[in-house]
């Protein structure tokens, strides 16, 4: 028997035009298409899915997982049938359908035996194509399965009508690039036929006024220059043949003629010419006879416009050799700048200093600069020295003297000198001696003055910025390593003693994450501000960067007014803060490092100061720590144990154990809570709270996370099906991308049922980035996981989130527990039962250790405990057992 073959829509036509429009066959693979083909791999456990665009005589794979092939013909196409409805086809053994029976993708490769295909549908009646998944061995689908594979494809059909409009926005350009070029088109005829007309007369006209001139006329849109052979003759350019015959060069052959100093200028005059209809100016170009000779030509001209549109057309002009007449003009400049150098100094201050009388004359300017009236200042050098400042008297005679003595060529001094204001300006002091007697001595110094105000403000800003850091005004790392060095210099000769203070900002990372970087900007400047008001004004303040700063106690009796310091630190820092109408409430910790029994020399004190530093961190946060000898040895521990996890994480060295969990209805047991261990080959069992953090502060609780999903879904799926799994999801997991996946594929490769695996998280999930979290959570809620919130209560507690988040379980932390008996624990108990039940969510209280706490925490009305009082964690082969005892 042969195949059968798909019949075609009605709307056939319409459908491959829509298809076609897209332009999306034969595309490049994109991330968002393979994503969606992934997850439908691993939420139905199936080892091929594409995404399937049916053409005229083919299937193509847009994306695919676990297929080879780019395509198929369309008569063997499974997709073919399932374009032709709404909804999905489902054919659970292809061999009992005669539709496929005989289809050479069942007989041959790949081996068909099921296929689930959700139509692509665009808009009503037109289907693309499918999202299909498809297995080699019959099974059965189910109506909510269904309905996720249409789910799925729904977001298939978003991502193609974000293709639909990136072609729409390419179009649009498309056209808007081709409306600008006909009208430039447009424009460019009517210029050509509108100059035309003007050229002749133009140019008729200038020869005409200007005989003996050279000519020229440049075309904007064109870029070179016609020169009459007078106008050539005059730059130096060939003349060609016959006497009338016009001369084309290039703006840049005519720019490399002029000499350098004087283009600046014609561009500048030319710029502004454009503005409107005429310039004028005299320049310099090279000579006919070459070498550096230059001669001196007039230019003018004139610029035309489009009289319609005001639009610049070209522009006509001619040249005047004036090189005789500049000749003379810059003799008689030359004579009258000298002499009006003599008589004042311009924009400077002059004075002339009779060194043997004491006599010294000041120009008008000179006194108009400091603000005096002329002749306000008495005329002797006494005069000088009550306006100079003090501070800058003893340089500027030290510099007078090396002049005096012909040390240097000149005096030339920066000082600052009283103005009538009171006020002192700076000011730049140049000088020469003119006249000596016979012995060499100096008789006479003339010199100016010039206000340097604005620059010397302008370095000292400049300086500032180099030192300072640019959000608190804080000294930065440059000051803090020049003021340790000097300080531990003077700690080496036997000066005293010092301390260095490094703090590091608690739950800084929060803020700015949650209230985001203007918020966390403002945190760091109060910051700023209460550490310089905490210190005194002998300490430095620095910012080392991020949320660290460090203190440098330059003058140090005893150990103890460090410790005090950094208390009054940790006592300032943690008030609250006001950021924009918001209290937030941040913590410091603090290492510190004394000289000279901790170092003498920066690196070193820097180094144990920060190991003190990450000790204070490890104990607890808010607290200030003394560096210690033997820290080092701490740190290499540290990073030892660090690489014996990275190698236990390769070689499978950690385990799970399993805390019951009990339902106090009738003590019956309803799940497991998974607990990550680390049996040491040497070290012997290593606590999670030594291990846990590490992990996260390396990544590595990225792969041990993943690991413990995979292992903790495989043990439960052998428990009895009333049985859930409860696994621990760290904050780090959330921020790294594969987490909604690393679920899915546990789930998948376990065949564990979506509704026996509860995820834990903590409240800091959720400050990091809530509306990101929360949405993952909802797609995880959607699969069917079910979500719990551990240790409610001790970190960032916030209604709003049970509000946003519709949490299956509330776990009430162990310290709360432990409380119980004192009526305020035993309230706040209380309390999270009454919002528990409101939300429809069941409450388990861990750590129940007695059974005066079991019967209290069933009174408050939990609903689930676990704790040592019922069972320790087990191994795997331990809780099977448990199970199997039923223990109550």
């Amino acid at each position: 028997m042969g195949i059968h073959v798909p019949p075609l829509l009605p709307n056939e036509a319409e459908r491959l035009a829509a298809l076609r429009d897209l332009r999306i066959l034969d595309t490049a693979p994109e991330a968002h298409f393979d994503a969606v083909c992934r997850t439908a791999a691993a939420l139905f456990s199936v080892p091929m899915t594409s995404i399937a665009l049916i053409d005229s005589d083919r299937q193509w794979f847009k994306a695919k997982c676990g297929v080879t092939a780019d395509g198929t013909s369309r008569d063997v196409a499974f997709c073919a049938y399932a374009i032709l409805s709404d909804d999905a086809l489902v054919v659970e053994d292809a061999t009992a359908d005669p539709r496929f029976a005989h289809n050479p993708l069942v007989t041959g490769e790949p081996g068909i035996r099921f296929y689930a295909g959700a139509p692509l549908v665009v808009r009503s009646g037109i289907r693309l194509g499918t999202l299909c998944i498809i297995d080699t061995k019959p099974r059965t689908f189910s109506e909510a399965q269904r309905t996720q594979l249409e789910d799925l494809a729904r977001i298939v059909v978003a991502h193609i009508e974000l293709h639909r409009g990136r072609l729409v926005a390419e179009a649009a350009l498309e056209e808007r690039t081709r409306s600008q070029a006909l009208i430039a088109a447009s424009e460019e005829r009517y210029r050509t036929a509108h100059t035309k007309l003007e050229r002749t007369a133009d140019l008729l006209l200038m020869a005409q006024e200007a005989a003996g001139a050279g000519v020229w006329e440049w075309s904007l849109d064109e870029g070179v220059v016609r020169n009459s052979p007078e106008s050539a003759r005059m730059y130096g350019f060939p003349c060609g043949e016959g006497a009338t015959a016009w001369v084309d060069v290039s703006v840049a052959e005519l720019a490399a003629r002029v000499h350098p100093g004087d283009l600046a200028q014609m561009r500048a005059i030319y710029g502004d010419a454009l503005h409107h209809t005429t310039y004028k100016l005299e320049y310099r170009v090279l000579h006919p006879e070459g070498g550096n000779r230059y001669r001196w030509l007039m230019g003018c001209c004139r610029i035309l416009r489009d009289e319609a549109t005001g639009q610049l057309l070209r522009i006509v002009g001619l040249n005047i050799d004036v090189t005789e007449r500049r000749t003379t003009q810059d003799a008689l400049e030359q004579s009258e700048a000298r002499l009006a150098l003599a008589l004042d100094s311009g924009s400077d201050g002059l004075w002339d200093w009779s060194v043997t009388t004491g006599y010294v004359w000041y120009s008008d300017r000179w006194h108009t600069m400091l603000g005096y009236e002329p002749g306000e200042i008495e005329p002797n050098i006494r005069s000088w020295e009550r306006l100079a400042h003090p501070d800058d008297i003893r340089h500027a005679r030290a510099l007078l003297t090396e002049h005096f003595e012909e040390r240097s060529a000149s005096y030339v001094c920066e000082h600052r000198v009283r103005t009538k204001t009171g006020a002192y300006a700076w000011v730049l002091s140049r000088g020469r001696v003119v006249a000596r007697d016979e012995h060499g001595a100096p008789l006479r110094i003339v010199g100016t003055y010039i206000d340097i105000t604005e620059r010397k403000a302008s370095e000292q800003r400049i300086a500032y910025i180099a030192r300072h850091d640019a959000l608190t005004g804080l000294p930065n790392r440059t000051v803090f390593h020049e003021h340790l060095e000097q300080r531990l210099a003077e700690v080496r000769r036997g000066r005293g003693q010092a301390a260095l203070l490094c703090l590091d900002l608690d739950r800084f990372k929060t803020v700015n994450d949650t209230l985001g970087h203007p918020a966390g900007d403002e945190l760091l400047c109060q910051i700023a501000q209460r550490l310089r008001t905490t210190v005194r004004e002998s300490d430095v303040v620095v910012r080392l960067g991020g949320d660290e700063f460090a203190i440098i106690i330059s003058h140090l009796d005893h150990a103890h007014q460090a410790s005090k310091l950094a208390q009054r630190v940790i006592d300032a820092i943690g008030q609250p803060l006001d950021l924009g109408g918001v209290l937030v409430t941040v913590g410091v910790s603090i290492g510190i490092a004394l000289a000279p029994s901790s170092g003498d020399a920066p690196e070193v004190l820097f180094k144990n100061a920060d190991l003190a530093l990450y000790r204070a961190k490890d104990f607890t946060h808010g607290t200030f720590c003394f560096y210690e000898a033997g820290m080092d040895a701490a740190v290499e521990s540290r990073m030892q144990l660090e690489l014996e996890m990275r190698e236990a994480v390769l070689c499978g060295g950690f385990a799970l154990h399993y805390q019951p969990i009990l339902r106090l209805i009738d003590h019956k047991t309803v799940g497991f809570e998974a607990l990550m261990r680390w049996p040491h080959p040497t070290r012997g069992m290593i606590a999670p709270d030594a291990f846990i953090p590490v992990a996260e502060e390396t990544g590595l609780i990225v792969p041990l996370g993943s690991w413990a999903l995979q292992q903790a879904c495989r043990e439960a799926a052998s428990w009895p099906d009333d049985l859930r799994i409860a696994v621990n999801v760290s904050a780090i997991q959330f921020q790294q991308p594969g987490l909604e996946e690393s679920v899915l594929s546990a789930l998948a490769a376990s065949g564990l049922a979506p509704n026996r695996l509860m995820l834990e998280i903590t409240e800091s999930i959720l400050v990091q980035d809530a509306d990101a979290v929360t949405a993952c959570l909802h797609r995880l809620k959607g699969f069917g996981v079910l979500i719990a919130l551990d240790d409610f209560g001790t970190g960032y507690s916030s209604l709003s989130y049970l509000r946003r988040f519709p949490f299956d379980k509330i776990k009430i932390d162990r310290s709360f527990v432990r409380e119980i008996s004192d009526p305020g624990a035993a309230a706040i108990v209380r309390a999270v039962v009454g919002i528990a039940k409101e939300l429809g969510a069941t409450v388990t209280a861990e750590g129940v250790e007695t059974n005066a706490q079991l019967e209290q925490v069933h009174r408050e009305g939990c609903t689930d405990v676990q704790g040592y009082f019922f069972s320790r964690p087990l191994s795997a082969a331990q809780a099977v057992e448990f199970i199997g005892r039923n223990i109550v």
